[in-house]
C-alpha cells in the first residue's frame, strides 16, 4: 500500500489540500462497532453494522484506487499516529486508529484479491 495514503488528524488539525476528508463523527455505527473486543470489531466479514461496513469498503477502494483520505478523529484534538503505526497504536482508545487499521486492512485484501484473479486463482501469499 502507499504510504501516507491514509492520515489521521485530530479535530484541531487541517487536513492535506489533496486529500479526502471524513469525518467520523459522522459516521453511523462506528462507535458501537469500535466498543466491541479487537476479536469482534476487527473480523470486517462479522460485522452486523452493514452500512459502517459498506463505508469502510467505500474509503478502502478509495485509497486503493490512489486517493489519500484524511480520517478526521473527534476523539483527539491531535494526533500524530502515522499510517505505519496503526496496528502497533491499536491498544489507544482512539476510533480513528480502529478506522484507519480497519482501511488499511481493506485495501491489503482487495490487491491480495486482484492479484489472486490475475493469476487464475493459483496466487499465494
Amino acid at each position: 500500500m502507499i504510504q501516507d495514503s491514509i492520515k489521521l488528524i485530530g479535530k484541531k488539525q487541517n487536513p492535506r489540500k489533496d486529500s479526502l476528508l471524513a469525518s467520523l463523527n459522522e459516521v453511523d455505527g462506528l462507535i458501537s462497532t469500535f466498543e466491541n473486543d479487537f476479536e469482534v470489531w476487527s473480523d470486517f466479514d462479522k460485522w452486523e453494522n452493514i452500512i459502517f461496513q459498506r463505508w469502510i469498503f467505500e474509503r478502502a477502494l478509495e485509497v486503493y484506487k490512489g486517493k489519500k483520505i484524511d480520517l478526521k478523529c473527534e476523539c483527539c484534538e491531535y494526533s500524530y499516529v502515522i499510517q505505519s503505526d496503526f496496528k502497533n497504536s491499536l491498544k489507544q482508545e482512539c476510533y480513528g486508529i480502529k478506522t484507519g487499521y480497519m482501511i488499511e486492512k481493506i485495501v491489503d485484501e482487495i490487491i491480495l484479491a486482484k492479484a489472486r484473479r490475475e493469476t487464475d486463482g493459483t496466487y499465494s501469499a
